[in-house]
């Protein structure tokens, strides 16, 4: 599978997972956002992921806590899981 953006393709598996696993030694946060974008299906060879086809961005918040980003809960252990 491959992306493109700006006239720039990147290729990457299918089936990337790049998220540790959540470490309770150290109680980081795992800070993320979330983009969303519109896709044709799977009859679409390629998927654009340009501001035409960008529906949402979301985020900042915890990956492991379900948690959004505020001052307060960036200098507090993240728990692991939601509440």
């Amino acid at each position: 599978m491959a992306w493109e953006s700006t006239g720039e393709w990147v290729s990457a598996p299918g089936d990337v997972d790049r998220i540790p696993p959540f470490d309770p030694r150290s109680g980081d946060h795992l800070w993320i956002i979330v983009s969303t974008y519109r896709w044709g299906g799977p009859d679409v060879e390629r998927p654009t992921l340009d501001t035409e086809n960008l529906l949402a961005i979301n985020g900042p918040g915890c990956y492991y806590c379900e948690q959004p980003w505020t001052a307060r809960l960036a200098t507090r252990r993240c728990p692991g899981e939601s509440a």
